[in-house]
């Protein structure tokens, strides 16, 4: 496949204040994200995710090194407009409305006013934002900000998302729906590299990851080449207590190691969508009695 960001021995250092040493960010990495491919970039606070995002997004010039993204320079204003970016932290022009955000975005990319406006609706429909209405969005939640950023991203219908924590202060439907919209882009063919620090979503959506340290590149791979164990594990369903540990002790007859008997469990948010499912279904029934 093409790639999408292709950078070698990519470097950045940060002037220290006063007679501080310099911060080395970024030591020289190297890097090749395809289209179609979701990258989760990890590593704790002060890694270097940001720098690298911001590099990409041709935000921060690095010290060292080089960088094409889609093809060309990352601070080329045409490439620029074909990379939706989402920073962490607040919107920048918090005194205009979610819709008024857009346009200005539109307009920064060269949309036609109407072609921005009908973008832009069904954006702010999709990730449910309308009912802000006219509000500024300096006064939204930080997962009304976060939703309106990712709108803001998808706007020109980039063919790369650099996105820098983008379901950090989302509940978890909004975590599923973003989760959602970035698969679709994937099957799209748009190349995703994501920074993060909820693992499990990043296992749920990434087909490879990047591990930063210090700014130091110390693991790159697929979850399966990072976390095999080697191990294999057998899983049944439909079999009472009496069963299953005869079927126990005939692995352990065979050189097995039974590690435990559990109850299966859904996952959390199942709780959610299904306790959310039925007080909209309380609501309809409100209704509905309420018109008999």
């Amino acid at each position: 496949m093409t790639a999408a960001i292709s950078a070698r021995q990519l470097a950045v250092t940060f002037a220290g204040r006063g007679r501080a040493a310099p911060v080395r960010a970024l030591a020289p990495l190297d890097l090749e994200v395809t289209r179609g491919r979701i990258v989760g970039v990890l590593g704790p606070n002060g890694s270097g995710k940001t720098t690298l995002l911001r590099v990409l997004a041709g935000l921060q010039r690095p010290v060292a090194g080089s960088v094409e993204v889609l093809g060309g320079a990352a601070t080329a204003r045409a490439v620029q407009r074909r990379v939706g970016y989402q920073p962490e932290g607040p919107l920048p022009i918090g005194v205009l409305s979610a819709p008024e955000y857009l346009a200005y975005v539109g307009a920064e990319l060269g949309l036609p006013d109407a072609e921005a406006d009908a973008r832009a609706h069904r954006l702010l429909t999709r990730l449910d934002l309308l009912g802000a209405g006219r509000r500024w969005i300096g006064t939204f939640s930080t997962g009304m900000q976060k939703r309106t950023a990712l709108a803001a991203a998808l706007l020109g219908d980039p063919e790369l998302l650099l996105l820098d924590e983008p379901t950090s202060g989302l509940d978890p439907f909004g975590s599923e729906l973003v989760m959602q919209i970035l698969r679709e882009r994937k099957a799209a063919g748009c190349a995703v590299l994501m920074a993060s620090h909820h693992l499990l979503e990043v296992e749920a959506l990434c087909d490879e990851v990047l591990v930063l340290q210090g700014g130091v590149l110390r693991a790159r791979g697929t979850l399966d080449e990072l976390l095999a164990t080697g191990d294999r594990a057998l899983v049944l369903r439909g079999l009472d207590d009496r069963a299953l540990q005869e079927l126990a002790a005939a692995a352990r007859a065979r050189g097995g190691e039974v590690v435990g008997i559990e109850a299966k469990h859904r996952h959390l948010f199942a709780l959610f969508r299904r306790l959310a499912g039925a007080e909209a279904a309380g609501h309809r029934g409100d209704r509905d009695g309420a018109g008999a």
